[in-house]
């Protein structure tokens, strides 16, 4: 998979984290220079947003919308606590956990889902490659029989499994056999596997620390 495909997700997911903090953030500085008050619910739309009326402190007679609406919601008549901007009275909002967290927190919400379900692509990847670039610097090549090429169930893309290269070695210091396993393909490897064995660089010390090389095979076009 193209690398700059793999960062779109948990990119757009920090992006949406940050506008979510920083709505927060100007809410809360906000909020410090508002006066707290008591209005009325004096209508109710049919999607259940309500239209609040209070008066200031200096007497004047304001009507604002509320941000959020649900059903079932307020109730003409129903009295609210609310906080208002004594400068600019219409800047008002009602002081209640939906209305002063609704918007940061439904960002919040679809930034982690775009952040953890990114990272899910991204980290294996990441991890990959500094154990690919550790191994090249101090690792042991070997050559590796191919044994498979198959699908790998436990890594899906739209509900599609990964392509996989299964290889074994005998280690002829004590005649163990391993198997190594390619990193996630996501296309069929077959037509362009032309050769009998793979070079594996392994960890000399403990042989389950592999990375098996798969440059020759071209690179899924995104």
């Amino acid at each position: 998979m193209n690398d700059r495909w793999l960062l779109v997700f948990p990119a757009f997911g920090g992006l949406l984290l940050i506008v979510a903090l920083l709505l927060q953030i100007h809410r809360w500085n906000e909020e410090e220079r508002m006066l707290r008050t008591a209005g009325s619910v004096v209508a109710v739309s049919g999607r259940g947003c309500p239209s609040i009326a209070f008066s200031t402190g200096q007497g004047e007679r304001v009507t604002f919308p509320g941000q959020v609406c649900s059903r079932p919601g307020y109730e003409i008549g129903e009295s609210v606590e609310l906080l208002y901007d004594p400068l600019e009275p219409e800047n008002a909002h009602i002081d209640g956990f939906t209305q002063n967290w609704f918007v940061s927190l439904i960002l919040g919400s679809f930034g982690s889902i775009f952040l953890l379900g990114g990272m899910v692509f991204v980290l294996p990847e990441a991890l990959a490659r500094r154990r690919r670039s550790r191994l090249e610097r101090r690792g042991q090549a070997v050559q590796a029989r191919i044994v498979e090429i198959r699908r790998n169930p436990f890594a899906t893309l739209n509900n599609v499994p990964a392509w996989q290269l299964v290889c074994q070695w005998q280690n002829p210091a004590n005649g163990a056999v391993h198997l190594f396993y390619s990193e996630d393909l996501w296309f069929d490897p077959l037509p362009f596997v032309q050769r009998d064995s793979l070079q594996v660089r392994i960890d000399p010390d403990n042989p389950r620390r592999y990375s098996v090389d798969t440059s020759f095979l071209p690179r899924l076009a995104m």
